[in-house]
Protein backbone atom coordinates (compact mmCIF):
# COMPACT_ATOMS: atom_id res chain seq x y z
CA UNK A 1 0.00 0.00 0.00
CA UNK A 2 1.58 3.82 -1.19
CA UNK A 3 2.04 5.55 2.52
CA UNK A 4 4.03 8.12 1.14
CA UNK A 5 3.33 11.29 -0.72
CA UNK A 6 5.53 13.84 -2.21
CA UNK A 7 3.55 17.63 -2.60
CA UNK A 8 5.28 19.80 -4.99
CA UNK A 9 5.18 23.92 -4.16
CA UNK A 10 7.70 25.44 -6.44
CA UNK A 11 4.65 28.82 -6.15
CA UNK A 12 1.61 29.63 -3.72
CA UNK A 13 -1.12 28.49 -6.57
CA UNK A 14 -1.54 26.04 -4.29
CA UNK A 15 -3.29 28.66 -1.57
CA UNK A 16 -6.36 29.25 -4.07
CA UNK A 17 -9.93 28.68 -2.47
CA UNK A 18 -11.90 25.58 -4.04
CA UNK A 19 -15.47 25.73 -2.47
CA UNK A 20 -13.62 27.92 0.56
CA UNK A 21 -11.03 25.75 1.23
CA UNK A 22 -7.40 26.07 -0.04
CA UNK A 23 -6.33 23.18 -2.74
CA UNK A 24 -3.27 21.63 -1.22
CA UNK A 25 -5.46 21.52 2.12
CA UNK A 26 -8.34 19.55 0.29
CA UNK A 27 -5.13 17.37 -1.14
CA UNK A 28 -3.80 16.50 1.88
CA UNK A 29 -6.79 15.74 3.44
CA UNK A 30 -7.78 13.61 0.46
CA UNK A 31 -4.69 11.64 0.76
CA UNK A 32 -4.85 11.31 4.85
CA UNK A 33 -8.33 9.66 4.26
CA UNK A 34 -6.79 7.41 1.29
CA UNK A 35 -4.49 6.29 4.01
CA UNK A 36 -1.42 8.18 3.19
CA UNK A 37 0.35 8.45 6.58
CA UNK A 38 4.22 10.18 5.31
CA UNK A 39 2.71 13.56 3.43
CA UNK A 40 5.97 15.92 2.12
CA UNK A 41 5.59 19.11 1.32
CA UNK A 42 8.27 20.16 -1.05
CA UNK A 43 9.14 23.90 -2.37
CA UNK A 44 7.84 27.56 -1.40
CA UNK A 45 6.04 26.15 1.62
CA UNK A 46 6.06 28.99 4.14
CA UNK A 47 2.43 29.99 2.98
CA UNK A 48 1.25 26.55 3.29
CA UNK A 49 2.13 25.98 7.03
CA UNK A 50 -0.57 27.52 8.93
CA UNK A 51 -3.03 26.08 6.56
CA UNK A 52 -1.65 23.05 6.82
CA UNK A 53 0.22 22.34 10.29
CA UNK A 54 -2.28 20.97 11.67
CA UNK A 55 -2.56 17.82 9.06
CA UNK A 56 1.20 17.27 8.92
CA UNK A 57 4.11 17.47 11.22
CA UNK A 58 6.60 20.69 11.05
CA UNK A 59 9.38 18.43 10.21
CA UNK A 60 7.38 17.29 6.54
CA UNK A 61 7.78 20.97 5.26
CA UNK A 62 11.25 21.36 2.97
CA UNK A 63 12.18 24.59 2.03
CA UNK A 64 13.48 25.00 -1.93
CA UNK A 65 13.74 28.07 -4.09
CA UNK A 66 12.43 27.67 -7.45
CA UNK A 67 15.93 27.37 -8.97
CA UNK A 68 17.25 25.59 -6.19
CA UNK A 69 18.39 21.47 -6.36
CA UNK A 70 16.12 19.00 -5.18
CA UNK A 71 19.39 16.38 -4.75
CA UNK A 72 19.64 17.13 -0.70
CA UNK A 73 15.69 17.39 -0.04
CA UNK A 74 15.00 14.49 -1.44
CA UNK A 75 18.16 12.33 0.06
CA UNK A 76 16.65 14.00 3.67
CA UNK A 77 12.37 12.58 2.98
CA UNK A 78 14.01 9.06 3.71
CA UNK A 79 12.16 7.60 1.17
CA UNK A 80 12.70 3.71 1.27
CA UNK A 81 14.26 1.81 -1.29
CA UNK A 82 11.33 -0.77 -1.93
CA UNK A 83 8.23 1.99 -1.54
CA UNK A 84 6.31 3.31 -3.94
CA UNK A 85 5.16 7.18 -3.57
CA UNK A 86 2.33 9.37 -4.86
CA UNK A 87 4.45 12.95 -6.51
CA UNK A 88 1.83 15.43 -7.32
CA UNK A 89 1.68 19.07 -7.56
CA UNK A 90 0.23 21.55 -4.93
CA UNK A 91 -1.99 23.22 -7.48
CA UNK A 92 -3.67 20.08 -8.31
CA UNK A 93 -7.62 19.57 -7.77
CA UNK A 94 -8.66 15.95 -7.22
CA UNK A 95 -11.41 13.80 -5.73
CA UNK A 96 -11.13 11.03 -3.33
CA UNK A 97 -13.05 8.81 -6.08
CA UNK A 98 -10.61 9.00 -9.08
CA UNK A 99 -7.13 8.95 -6.89
CA UNK A 100 -8.55 5.77 -5.01
CA UNK A 101 -9.07 4.18 -8.34
CA UNK A 102 -5.29 5.36 -9.27
CA UNK A 103 -3.99 3.53 -6.57
CA UNK A 104 -5.45 0.65 -6.85
CA UNK A 105 -5.14 0.72 -10.98
CA UNK A 106 -1.24 1.66 -10.59
CA UNK A 107 -0.60 -1.28 -7.99
CA UNK A 108 1.37 -3.03 -10.36
CA UNK A 109 3.49 -0.82 -12.59
CA UNK A 110 6.89 0.51 -11.55
CA UNK A 111 5.91 4.01 -12.82
CA UNK A 112 2.51 5.37 -14.21
CA UNK A 113 0.96 8.70 -14.43
CA UNK A 114 -2.60 10.14 -14.37
CA UNK A 115 -3.31 12.65 -16.69
CA UNK A 116 -5.16 16.21 -15.52
CA UNK A 117 -6.72 18.58 -17.74
CA UNK A 118 -6.57 22.73 -17.72
CA UNK A 119 -3.96 24.49 -18.06
CA UNK A 120 0.47 23.72 -17.53
CA UNK A 121 2.75 22.48 -18.90
CA UNK A 122 2.49 18.53 -20.15
CA UNK A 123 4.18 17.33 -17.74
CA UNK A 124 1.35 18.30 -15.06
CA UNK A 125 0.39 14.85 -14.09
CA UNK A 126 -0.06 13.22 -11.11
CA UNK A 127 2.30 10.22 -10.72
CA UNK A 128 2.86 6.90 -8.45
CA UNK A 129 6.82 6.00 -9.09
CA UNK A 130 9.63 3.47 -7.41
CA UNK A 131 12.09 4.61 -5.78
CA UNK A 132 14.60 4.39 -8.64
CA UNK A 133 12.44 6.82 -10.79
CA UNK A 134 11.56 8.99 -8.09
CA UNK A 135 14.10 11.90 -9.20
CA UNK A 136 13.81 12.19 -12.72
CA UNK A 137 10.11 12.28 -12.19
CA UNK A 138 10.61 15.38 -9.64
CA UNK A 139 12.42 17.31 -11.61
CA UNK A 140 10.45 16.69 -14.61
CA UNK A 141 7.24 18.08 -12.55
CA UNK A 142 9.60 20.83 -10.65
CA UNK A 143 11.14 22.30 -13.86
CA UNK A 144 9.22 24.81 -15.12
CA UNK A 145 10.53 24.32 -19.14
CA UNK A 146 9.82 20.75 -18.43
CA UNK A 147 13.47 19.55 -18.40
CA UNK A 148 13.12 15.85 -18.04
CA UNK A 149 10.27 15.17 -20.34
CA UNK A 150 11.91 12.51 -22.17
CA UNK A 151 12.06 9.99 -19.03
CA UNK A 152 7.97 10.07 -19.18
CA UNK A 153 7.85 8.32 -22.38
CA UNK A 154 7.23 4.92 -21.48
CA UNK A 155 5.44 5.51 -18.48
CA UNK A 156 1.97 4.08 -18.30
CA UNK A 157 -0.78 6.13 -18.40
CA UNK A 158 -4.17 6.62 -17.17
CA UNK A 159 -6.41 9.43 -18.59
CA UNK A 160 -8.35 11.58 -16.54
CA UNK A 161 -12.22 11.08 -15.16
CA UNK A 162 -15.02 13.59 -15.51
CA UNK A 163 -11.93 16.18 -15.96
CA UNK A 164 -10.47 15.43 -12.64
CA UNK A 165 -7.70 16.03 -11.24
CA UNK A 166 -7.39 19.39 -12.80
CA UNK A 167 -4.42 21.94 -12.55
CA UNK A 168 -4.79 25.61 -10.94
CA UNK A 169 -2.80 27.76 -13.13
CA UNK A 170 -4.86 30.88 -13.79
CA UNK A 171 -6.13 31.78 -10.08
CA UNK A 172 -9.70 32.10 -9.48
CA UNK A 173 -10.82 31.26 -13.48
CA UNK A 174 -9.35 27.77 -13.08
CA UNK A 175 -10.98 27.31 -9.04
CA UNK A 176 -14.34 28.25 -10.65
CA UNK A 177 -13.67 25.18 -13.65
CA UNK A 178 -12.56 23.21 -11.13
CA UNK A 179 -15.52 23.34 -8.70
CA UNK A 180 -17.61 22.68 -11.93
CA UNK A 181 -15.53 19.69 -12.13
CA UNK A 182 -15.91 18.42 -8.24
CA UNK A 183 -19.48 18.82 -8.96
CA UNK A 184 -19.82 16.86 -12.28
CA UNK A 185 -17.56 14.31 -10.56
CA UNK A 186 -20.33 13.64 -7.86
CA UNK A 187 -22.68 12.03 -10.49
CA UNK A 188 -20.70 9.64 -11.20
CA UNK A 189 -19.93 8.62 -7.48
CA UNK A 190 -23.54 8.29 -6.94
CA UNK A 191 -24.87 6.79 -10.22
CA UNK A 192 -24.59 3.03 -8.96
CA UNK A 193 -27.21 3.51 -5.73
CA UNK A 194 -29.74 5.98 -7.55
CA UNK A 195 -33.12 5.51 -9.01
CA UNK A 196 -34.01 6.33 -12.67
CA UNK A 197 -35.92 9.39 -11.28
CA UNK A 198 -33.17 10.03 -8.94
CA UNK A 199 -30.38 10.13 -11.57
CA UNK A 200 -32.01 12.47 -14.03
CA UNK A 201 -34.28 14.03 -12.09
CA UNK A 202 -33.28 14.51 -7.99
CA UNK A 203 -29.57 15.05 -8.49
CA UNK A 204 -29.80 17.59 -11.21
CA UNK A 205 -31.79 20.20 -8.59
CA UNK A 206 -29.76 18.47 -5.70
CA UNK A 207 -26.26 19.47 -7.10
CA UNK A 208 -27.71 23.08 -8.01
CA UNK A 209 -28.27 23.60 -4.82
CA UNK A 210 -24.99 21.87 -2.94
CA UNK A 211 -22.81 23.60 -5.58
CA UNK A 212 -24.47 27.03 -3.71
CA UNK A 213 -24.48 25.38 -0.36
CA UNK A 214 -20.90 24.35 -0.45
CA UNK A 215 -19.71 28.19 -0.24
CA UNK A 216 -21.59 28.93 2.46
CA UNK A 217 -20.84 28.10 6.17
CA UNK A 218 -23.92 25.70 6.58
CA UNK A 219 -22.95 22.28 7.73
CA UNK A 220 -24.32 18.97 6.28
CA UNK A 221 -25.57 17.78 9.26
CA UNK A 222 -27.96 20.98 9.15
CA UNK A 223 -28.90 20.00 5.96
CA UNK A 224 -29.88 16.37 7.12
CA UNK A 225 -32.47 17.92 9.98
CA UNK A 226 -33.67 20.31 7.88
CA UNK A 227 -34.64 17.45 5.39
CA UNK A 228 -35.90 15.34 8.08
CA UNK A 229 -38.05 18.29 9.06
CA UNK A 230 -39.68 18.59 5.68
CA UNK A 231 -40.49 14.88 5.98
CA UNK A 232 -41.67 14.58 8.94
CA UNK A 233 -44.18 17.63 8.62
CA UNK A 234 -44.89 15.83 5.21
CA UNK A 235 -45.97 12.72 7.26
CA UNK A 236 -48.29 15.17 9.74
CA UNK A 237 -50.33 16.92 6.59
CA UNK A 238 -50.53 13.31 4.90
CA UNK A 239 -52.22 12.29 8.33
CA UNK A 240 -54.81 15.04 8.29
CA UNK A 241 -58.12 14.44 6.03
CA UNK A 242 -58.75 16.05 3.30
CA UNK A 243 -57.03 15.99 -0.39
CA UNK A 244 -55.08 19.46 -0.11
CA UNK A 245 -53.43 18.41 2.91
CA UNK A 246 -52.39 15.12 1.76
CA UNK A 247 -51.17 16.63 -1.68
CA UNK A 248 -49.14 19.13 0.09
CA UNK A 249 -47.71 16.23 1.94
CA UNK A 250 -46.69 14.27 -0.61
CA UNK A 251 -44.64 17.49 -2.32
CA UNK A 252 -42.95 18.00 0.82
CA UNK A 253 -41.95 13.91 0.96
CA UNK A 254 -40.45 14.55 -2.66
CA UNK A 255 -38.63 17.82 -1.25
CA UNK A 256 -37.54 15.59 1.11
CA UNK A 257 -35.67 13.23 -0.75
CA UNK A 258 -34.28 16.15 -2.92
CA UNK A 259 -32.58 18.00 0.10
CA UNK A 260 -31.63 14.07 1.08
CA UNK A 261 -29.15 13.84 -1.33
CA UNK A 262 -27.95 17.67 -0.54
CA UNK A 263 -26.08 16.74 2.58
CA UNK A 264 -23.61 14.16 1.02
CA UNK A 265 -23.35 16.04 -1.96
CA UNK A 266 -21.83 18.75 0.25
CA UNK A 267 -19.71 16.90 2.48
CA UNK A 268 -18.49 15.38 -0.32
CA UNK A 269 -17.66 18.96 -1.72
CA UNK A 270 -16.41 20.49 1.55
CA UNK A 271 -14.46 17.20 2.68
CA UNK A 272 -16.88 17.51 5.91
CA UNK A 273 -18.21 13.69 5.56
CA UNK A 274 -18.30 12.06 9.01
CA UNK A 275 -18.63 8.16 10.75
CA UNK A 276 -21.92 10.06 12.17
CA UNK A 277 -23.00 12.35 9.37
CA UNK A 278 -23.75 9.02 7.98
CA UNK A 279 -25.63 7.38 10.75
CA UNK A 280 -27.63 10.39 11.28
CA UNK A 281 -28.91 10.19 7.37
CA UNK A 282 -29.57 6.47 8.18
CA UNK A 283 -31.58 7.03 10.98
CA UNK A 284 -33.31 10.39 9.90
CA UNK A 285 -34.02 8.62 6.23
CA UNK A 286 -35.68 5.57 8.08
CA UNK A 287 -37.45 7.64 10.59
CA UNK A 288 -39.20 10.00 8.03
CA UNK A 289 -40.12 6.35 5.93
CA UNK A 290 -41.58 5.41 8.65
CA UNK A 291 -43.61 8.59 9.53
CA UNK A 292 -44.90 8.87 5.71
CA UNK A 293 -46.30 5.58 6.13
CA UNK A 294 -47.95 6.11 9.71
CA UNK A 295 -49.56 9.36 8.14
CA UNK A 296 -50.56 7.35 5.08
CA UNK A 297 -52.72 5.05 7.48
CA UNK A 298 -54.08 7.23 9.54
CA UNK A 299 -54.95 9.94 6.89
CA UNK A 300 -56.87 7.59 5.05
CA UNK A 301 -58.33 6.23 8.59
CA UNK A 302 -59.68 10.11 8.69
CA UNK A 303 -61.27 10.29 5.78
CA UNK A 304 -63.01 7.15 5.56
CA UNK A 305 -63.50 6.03 9.43
CA UNK A 306 -62.21 2.45 8.19
CA UNK A 307 -60.41 1.42 10.81
CA UNK A 308 -58.92 -1.65 8.82
CA UNK A 309 -56.44 1.13 7.30
CA UNK A 310 -55.19 1.62 10.91
CA UNK A 311 -54.49 -2.68 10.61
CA UNK A 312 -52.15 -2.50 7.83
CA UNK A 313 -50.01 -0.59 9.70
CA UNK A 314 -49.70 -3.97 11.68
CA UNK A 315 -49.24 -5.93 8.80
CA UNK A 316 -46.49 -3.26 7.92
CA UNK A 317 -44.89 -3.95 10.92
CA UNK A 318 -44.60 -8.01 10.36
CA UNK A 319 -43.43 -6.96 6.85
CA UNK A 320 -40.55 -4.67 7.79
CA UNK A 321 -39.30 -7.54 10.65
CA UNK A 322 -38.88 -10.06 8.13
CA UNK A 323 -37.70 -7.28 5.80
CA UNK A 324 -34.64 -6.72 8.34
CA UNK A 325 -34.50 -10.96 9.11
CA UNK A 326 -33.83 -11.30 5.60
CA UNK A 327 -31.45 -8.20 4.86
CA UNK A 328 -28.90 -9.86 7.73
CA UNK A 329 -29.39 -13.05 6.89
CA UNK A 330 -28.71 -12.46 3.47
CA UNK A 331 -26.72 -9.42 3.15
CA UNK A 332 -25.18 -8.04 6.46
CA UNK A 333 -23.05 -11.85 7.02
CA UNK A 334 -21.58 -12.06 3.84
CA UNK A 335 -18.18 -10.33 3.61
CA UNK A 336 -17.84 -7.72 0.91
CA UNK A 337 -16.20 -10.02 -1.77
CA UNK A 338 -19.02 -12.66 -1.65
CA UNK A 339 -21.67 -9.75 -1.50
CA UNK A 340 -19.72 -7.80 -4.70
CA UNK A 341 -20.24 -11.98 -6.45
CA UNK A 342 -23.89 -11.55 -5.91
CA UNK A 343 -25.39 -9.66 -8.61
CA UNK A 344 -28.80 -10.33 -8.29
CA UNK A 345 -28.84 -9.48 -4.52
CA UNK A 346 -27.54 -5.91 -5.22
CA UNK A 347 -29.91 -5.73 -8.18
CA UNK A 348 -32.82 -6.30 -5.56
CA UNK A 349 -31.45 -4.19 -3.32
CA UNK A 350 -31.06 -1.27 -5.22
CA UNK A 351 -34.44 -1.47 -6.58
CA UNK A 352 -36.40 -1.68 -3.15
CA UNK A 353 -33.76 1.10 -1.21
CA UNK A 354 -34.17 4.24 -3.60
CA UNK A 355 -36.29 6.31 -2.94
CA UNK A 356 -37.92 7.04 -6.01
CA UNK A 357 -40.99 5.82 -4.58
CA UNK A 358 -41.73 9.23 -3.07
CA UNK A 359 -42.99 10.36 -6.66
CA UNK A 360 -45.35 7.24 -6.70
CA UNK A 361 -46.41 8.60 -3.29
CA UNK A 362 -47.44 12.35 -5.27
CA UNK A 363 -48.81 10.78 -8.03
CA UNK A 364 -51.48 8.40 -6.19
CA UNK A 365 -52.32 11.88 -4.09
CA UNK A 366 -52.93 13.82 -6.96
CA UNK A 367 -55.51 10.91 -7.85
CA UNK A 368 -56.44 10.37 -4.63
CA UNK A 369 -55.37 6.59 -4.73
CA UNK A 370 -53.55 6.67 -1.75
CA UNK A 371 -54.72 3.63 -0.52
CA UNK A 372 -53.23 1.89 -3.42
CA UNK A 373 -49.78 2.69 -2.22
CA UNK A 374 -50.14 1.13 1.51
CA UNK A 375 -51.58 -1.75 0.38
CA UNK A 376 -49.14 -2.66 -2.57
CA UNK A 377 -46.24 -1.21 0.63
CA UNK A 378 -47.93 -3.94 3.41
CA UNK A 379 -48.46 -6.77 0.29
CA UNK A 380 -44.69 -5.71 -1.05
CA UNK A 381 -42.49 -6.02 1.86
CA UNK A 382 -43.05 -9.93 2.47
CA UNK A 383 -42.58 -10.53 -1.11
CA UNK A 384 -39.08 -8.71 -0.59
CA UNK A 385 -38.50 -10.96 2.12
CA UNK A 386 -39.06 -14.27 0.07
CA UNK A 387 -37.69 -12.88 -2.99
CA UNK A 388 -34.13 -11.71 -1.04
CA UNK A 389 -34.63 -15.53 0.58
CA UNK A 390 -34.83 -16.92 -2.57
CA UNK A 391 -32.36 -15.38 -4.26
CA UNK A 392 -30.08 -15.54 -1.58
CA UNK A 393 -30.56 -19.68 -1.73
CA UNK A 394 -30.18 -19.71 -5.35
CA UNK A 395 -26.39 -17.73 -5.09
CA UNK A 396 -25.35 -19.95 -2.42
CA UNK A 397 -25.75 -22.98 -4.40
CA UNK A 398 -24.02 -21.43 -7.17
CA UNK A 399 -21.16 -20.43 -5.29
CA UNK A 400 -21.00 -24.11 -3.45
CA UNK A 401 -21.46 -25.52 -6.71
CA UNK A 402 -18.19 -23.34 -8.11
CA UNK A 403 -16.04 -23.85 -5.74
CA UNK A 404 -16.50 -27.63 -5.86
CA UNK A 405 -15.70 -27.62 -9.71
Amino acid sequence: MVKTAIILAPDDKGMEPVFGMPVTRRLVLLLTRLGFSNIHMVGQVTAFIPVLSDLIPARSFHTVGKDEPLEQVLRELGVLNEEKVMVLKANHVADKHSLANFLRCGDDTAVCRLDVTGPGETNNGLYLVDHCNLVPIIRALWSPNGHGAAVLDDITRFRSVNGLPYIIEARATDAKVSEEKLVGALSAQTMADDGFIARHFDRKISRFISKRLAHTSILPNQITIAGMTMGLIGALLLSEPGYWSKLIGSLLFVLCVIVDGVDGEVARLKLKESTFGHYLDIVTDNLVHVAIFVGIAFGLYHDTGNPEYLSFLWFLVGGFFLCIVAVYQCILRLDPDTLSRSPRTLRLMALVTNRDFAYLVLALAIIGRLNWFLIGASVGTYLFAIGLWIIGFYERRMRSSATKI
